[in-house]
């Protein structure tokens, strides 16, 4: 297990060393995540991004369902999930 040590700046900031940075594949404008363990212990995580941050990335590169082809698609992806359901609430009936 290695440690690192970051000082702390009168606005509450600190720097992650280099080594910190690259273990966690953190960058500018990521995120770090400060976890408490049940034990008292902080974990550090980090998070890249989030789904919302891809919102727009490929923004006039794909063309997506408009209108009545999202209500088929719903259908579609409700039909495939459907049969396996009703056949388990069948047998859990018997």
């Amino acid at each position: 297990m290695s440690a690192a040590e970051a000082k702390i700046t009168s606005k509450g900031q600190i720097t992650l060393p280099s080594k910190l940075r690259a273990r966690l594949k953190v960058g500018p404008g990521d995120h770090v995540v400060f976890i408490e363990q049940p034990d008292g212990r902080i974990v550090v995580r980090g998070r890249s991004g989030t789904l919302a941050d891809m919102r727009g990335l490929l923004k006039g590169r794909v063309t997506g369902p408009e209108g009545a082809n999202i209500e088929a698609w719903i259908d579609e992806a409700r039909s495939r999930a459907l049969p396996a359901r009703s056949d388990k609430k069948r047998r859990s009936r018997r």
